[in-house]
């Protein structure tokens, strides 16, 4: 089997009355995209990342740091909701879905993008020894 050959795994999230959509990890790519249109957004959620957990990061969690996101930047929520769905023209409409559907879509998301708690704790440790390396250089 080769890599042609993976299907990367999707998760459904429902929206009562409405239907559902599928969304995925998110990748490389994505992250830079979002970093790049969202800077100072995804700079403060990797600091809450990394200080708030301080790399022990527990996935099962990824509801309460999902709220948190739709809290402070509801439009970051909104296009990593898009992007996951594969229809990054759909930034209104994941704008527009329940907070709760909203959390769900963004735990799931997460859920996917680190598959395994280690991954999650490598890239919570990797990010804050990013942060503190540019805390060296601002001090």
């Amino acid at each position: 089997m080769g890599l042609k050959d993976l299907k990367l795994p999707t998760a459904e999230i429902e929206v009562p009355g409405s239907g559902s959509f599928t969304v995925r990890g998110l990748s490389f790519v994505d992250l830079r995209t979002l970093s790049l249109k969202y800077s100072d957004e995804i700079t403060s959620l990797f600091e809450l990342l990394a200080q708030g957990r301080s790399g022990n990061v527990d996935v099962e969690n990824a509801a309460a740091l999902a709220a948190h996101l739709i809290q402070q930047a509801p439009a970051v929520a909104a296009e990593i909701i898009a992007i996951a769905s594969g229809e990054d023209d759909a930034f209104e409409q994941a704008l527009a879905l329940p907070f709760p559907i909203q959390v769900e879509a963004l735990k799931k998301i997460g859920l996917l993008t680190f598959a395994t708690e280690d991954s999650a704790k490598k890239f919570a440790a990797t990010v804050n020894s990013l942060l503190q390396g540019e805390d060296s250089k601002k001090g």
